[in-house]
């Protein structure tokens, strides 16, 4: 049964079919009318709310992992990440895909594959997609996850819908608690301080590049390898540069497409086979291979 309140903004309220209702009920419990009044109150899209950066102190519950590229050239998709996922989720089960940086039309077959590929990584991960929900569902959605998987696409698309639907602060409250955070590409992308290091053309206008902090840096994804693209990398290192002299107070973490940066607490490690960190802070310049070496203490000074 549809609910039906008058909105203060223009809303599209979609009546979903018996399958895919059937769906939601599953991840969504005990979820009356009052209730579902309430969040149809509270996540409607209205005014955003800009969310306050995490200090390291508010980061020592977090459980993320940051990747820099959802294929790895010559893997399949997450298969170079296949063991830090697992390791990130633990047992949470319950995952909740978020894939808005996808085109709309996109998200449903994006949802179906992503669906396949956890399947492969292990038994028992039921995962859910936020497409599928209806917009007063959605901050239940985010309340009731075990985990949160966030996909790559567009960045300023992701950030822009997360904020529209008011979810921003959820999932940062949410993850800063230790609800296990894994983002991929533009995904990664926003588990940063704010956007500024993101690779992708601003495809809308955003309220701010302020994102969710759990990390104390600005992650960049898919870095040049030097080895690889020397060109690419010049470009890159030269962009970063110009970023990091204008902005001062912000470090910035540049990595490479088989990396990612596992963050517990104020610890960060690299991972990933042949992976590189490249870190910008002031006018210092880190280069990390190693994945025993923690970059937390390089992004503290900029924290």
């Amino acid at each position: 049964m549809a609910i039906y309140t008058e909105p203060t903004s223009s809303i599209s309220i979609r009546f979903p079919s018996t399958n895919s209702m059937n769906t939601r009920r599953t991840f969504i419990k005990g979820v009356g009318s009052a209730s579902t009044l309430t969040l149809l109150g509270s996540c409607k899209e209205k005014p955003n709310t800009i969310i306050l950066a995490p200090d390291s102190t508010q980061r020592k519950k977090v459980n993320a992992l940051l990747i820099s590229a959802t294929t790895n050239p010559g893997q399949k998709s997450l298969e170079h990440a296949h063991e830090m996922i697992v390791d990130t989720f633990g047992t949470a089960k319950r995952i909740l895909l978020i894939n808005f940086a996808s085109l709309p039309e996109k998200r449903d077959s994006y949802a179906k594959r992503m669906r396949a590929e956890f399947s492969k990584i292990g038994p028992g991960y039921d995962m859910y997609s936020l497409n599928e929900f209806d917009l007063f569902e959605c901050a239940e959605a985010v309340n009731t996850a075990d985990g949160f998987y966030v996909s790559g696409g567009n960045t300023f698309l992701l950030l822009k819908e997360l904020y529209d639907r008011e979810l921003v602060g959820l999932i940062q409250k949410r993850a800063l608690a230790g609800t296990p955070y894994i983002g991929s590409s533009a995904g990664a992308n926003i588990g940063g301080q704010v956007i500024g290091a993101t690779n992708d053309f601003p495809l809308v206008d955003i309220p701010t590049r302020r994102s969710l902090g759990l990390l104390g840096a600005v992650y960049n994804p898919h870095h040049p390898d030097p080895e690889i693209d020397k060109t690419q990398f010049d470009a890159r290192q030269w962009k970063i540069g110009e970023y990091a002299a204008h902005n001062r107070d912000e470090a910035v973490v540049g990595v490479t497409n088989p990396g990612m940066l596992r963050i517990r607490g104020d610890k960060v490690y690299l991972a990933g086979i042949g992976a590189t960190a490249f870190i910008h802070r002031n006018d210092d310049r880190f280069v990390v291979h190693s994945t025993l070496e923690d970059l937390g203490r390089i992004f503290a000074a900029s924290d």
